[in-house]
């Protein structure tokens, strides 16, 4: 097995070394914290001690296959020798004839259900060690699988004596390195549970049509990209609905629409928005927005406006007659929590728009070339007309 300053990340040495400095002298700790230190430990033991060693992690390996938390178990109990040791000489150094009959003499064992040995004023037991293991694998060193029922292992304990009888012979250099060792077989055989980070990363293609994408065109009804953009929000935002919409510049009335867009479920009109690609403000808010302030107040629908700006006064007044207000920043706000597929459905809504609503083809080609410099790999471009891909790339 490779020794652990060569197989840990510099966060998992920090992370095991910051444990052991709570259970082993502060001063012993700091000292063996470097390779050098942690070889002249390994030079230390003698050729017995070494077989003690030896045969402890071999015992933890063996039973960790049929239960993880043994190798927490393991530790456990050097824990428990190494903090007792502190307080008596009985186990300061190496003792290959430590049995746990003798442990059990020496300290009394006051729990039930977990071992917890005392002796005069001083009483530690493993349970405490095993809660810290519990976090510090699954949460440090990112061993999410380390199991997390402390009182199934320490419960048991009496199983597993022979780790015991290794852990109480060994001495404090036999035990820095048992426990080092240990903490090296959970990192290998413990799987490290990694995040996926795509690379490249997805692109948000309807907040940057949102935010840089040029609102008119002398090719296209003037606020017909700002009511595409909306029609793409509200057909991904309440996909459960049947959007009702019209060409820009068509009356509602005529249209017998209350809003730009209806959202109807069954029968029943559940929301209606009305677009406007204007700063809404005190002097025109009831001339551009009474007929929400009327759905509002005679339907149970949801009245919404969406504007390119709103003052504070004229939210207020919206507000206040019951018609939900969102400006571009409010917009904002939401795509940033959208992930890509999702804005790519609002994308998609707005070329249904363009495409079958206002029905503009040169709508449909400029959005696709803007989207081309945004996300190019969007397979929705196999709709780019090709002399206008040309286009596109030649002024890139």
């Amino acid at each position: 097995m490779d020794r652990w300053s060569e197989s840990r990340t510099e966060g998992e040495d920090e992370a095991i070394e910051a444990f052991l400095s709570s259970h082993f002298p502060a001063d012993y700790a700091e000292e063996q914290a470097s390779l050098t230190a942690y070889a002249e430990s390994e030079a230390e033991l003698s050729d017995e001690e070494r077989d003690e060693v030896d045969a402890l992690v071999a015992e933890a390996g063996r039973q960790f296959e049929s239960s993880k938390g043994t190798l927490g178990l393991a530790i456990d109990f050097i824990i428990l020798a190494e903090e007792l040791a502190q307080h008596d000489d009985w186990i300061e150094g190496f003792d290959p004839s430590i049995v746990v009959d003798d442990v059990l003499a020496r300290y009394e064992s006051k729990a039930k259900s977990s071992l917890t040995l005392q002796r005069g004023d001083v009483k530690e037991g493993i349970r405490a060690y095993h809660n810290e293991l519990i976090e510090l694998f699954r949460e440090d060193l990112n061993r999410t699988n380390f199991p997390s029922s402390p009182g199934h292992h320490t419960g048991e304990w009496e199983r597993y004596d022979d780790m015991l009888e290794h852990a109480f012979r060994l001495s404090r250099e036999g035990r820095y390195v048992a426990v080092q060792e240990l903490f090296d077989l959970g990192l290998e055989r413990l799987e490290s549970k990694e995040y996926e980070r795509r690379d490249p990363p997805f692109k948000d293609p309807f907040l940057r049509v949102l935010r840089d994408y040029r609102r008119s065109d002398p090719d296209e009804q003037g606020g017909s990209a700002y009511q595409a953009l909306c029609y793409g929000y509200v057909k991904t935002e309440w996909p459960h609905l049947s959007l009702r919409a019209s060409k820009v510049r068509t009356g509602s009335s005529r249209q017998q629409r209350h809003g730009d867009i209806d959202g109807y479920h069954g029968p029943d009109l559940m929301i209606s928005v009305e677009v406007k690609d204007r700063e809404i403000d005190s002097s025109n808010v009831r001339s551009e927005l009474g007929t929400m302030m009327k759905v509002a107040r005679d339907t149970t629908a949801i009245a919404i406006a969406i504007c390119n700006k709103v003052s504070s006064d004229a939210r207020e007044t919206l507000e206040e007659e019951g018609v939900r207000v969102l400006d571009d920043l409010d917009l904002q706000r939401q795509l940033e929590f959208w992930d890509y597929h999702k804005q790519n459905r609002a994308l998609h809504g707005m070329l249904h728009f363009f495409a079958n609503i206002e029905e503009n083809p040169d709508g449909v080609q400029r959005l696709l070339q803007f989207i081309s410099t945004v996300d190019p790999d969007n397979r929705v471009l196999a709709h780019l007309a090709e002399q206008d891909s040309q286009t596109n790339l030649d002024g890139i």
